[in-house]
């Protein structure tokens, strides 16, 4: 794997372990992830109309619709359980399915360097989700599961589009549409009665999408800055190396993770991480 493609995921996995310790800690999470969609996708107008990625369009719209599942799953994990098992597990679930998906619809055949790693990687994850299901974390674990289902599937998506389009302005217009359908969802759940946990008055009072919005523009736009950020770096990487071994170096951010978050983790936990990040490492060199 070159360098300059380690170094790019290297600096994203700790950008993205900062956002997600943000996201964990606030209280509206959706509400969240919809401002961040909106404020990247229209930061990135200029360059998607610089660099247009229309012909792709298919495409997305599929990775704005993962995207959205992402964030929707990400949101209930962190809703029912602890940073520490839902982070790696969301993380670490990824790149089995990216691998294979790179495998069999980019032709990226992977070694048996990534194979051993792939088993490193199972017996980790396998490792924190009993331990957060001796925690009674069982529903953490299953959306997390959920949410490492949904990255796969636009990274798998993601690393076919750049291979045609300039990756700010395709990225720019996948922003766009998860911040979209991310605000239909919110107008379509949030209901006039509805008490959300922290809300403002107001937004208790009206149940309007855009009051839980407008709660949730301070949080959303740093989320939007370093989850952008990150992900820009990755999608660079995955021109210059193959998607299955830039998905899986990423997860030394699990270990990251883990360091920065105000929680107390059992030893379980700590091993089991660190069996996902070995596994990571070995299956991208």
């Amino acid at each position: 794997m070159p360098l300059d493609a380690i170094l790019l995921v290297l600096v994203a996995s700790i950008i993205h372990a900062g956002w997600n310790l943000l996201l964990h800690e606030t209280p509206d999470r959706e509400a969240a992830m919809a401002v961040n969609g909106l404020v990247t996708g229209l930061a990135m107008l200029p360059l998607i109309l610089i660099w247009p990625p229309w012909q792709v369009w298919p495409l997305i719209i599929l990775s704005g619709i993962a995207q959205s599942a992402y964030s929707l799953f990400l949101a209930a994990a962190y809703r029912h359980g602890m940073l520490g098992v839902s982070y790696p597990i969301a993380r670490g679930s990824a790149p089995f399915l990216v691998t294979l998906g790179g495998w069999l619809l980019l032709s990226q055949r992977p070694s048996g360097l990534s194979l051993l790693g792939a088993a490193l990687l199972g017996l980790g994850l396998v490792t924190i989700a009993l331990a957060g299901r001796r925690a009674s974390q069982g529903a953490a674990v299953g959306f997390a599961v959920l949410t490492g289902i949904s990255i796969a599937s636009y990274q798998v998506i993601d690393a076919r589009s750049v291979q045609d389009v300039n990756p700010t302005g395709y990225l720019g217009a996948v922003f766009l549409v998860q911040g979209v359908l991310l605000t239909c969802w919110l107008r379509a759940t949030r209901r006039p009665a509805e008490a959300h946990e922290r809300t403002t008055r107001l937004a208790r009072l009206t149940g309007d999408s855009l009051a839980h919005l407008r709660d949730s523009l301070r949080v959303g736009t740093m989320i939007a800055f370093g989850s952008t950020a990150a992900y820009l770096l990755v999608v660079f990487a995955m021109q210059r190396a193959d998607a299955g071994r830039v998905s899986t170096l990423r997860e030394i951010s699990i270990l990251l993770g883990l360091v920065i978050a105000r929680e107390r983790f059992g030893r379980a936990t700590w091993i089991g991480a660190s069996l996902v990040v070995a596994g990571a490492l070995l299956a991208a060199f």
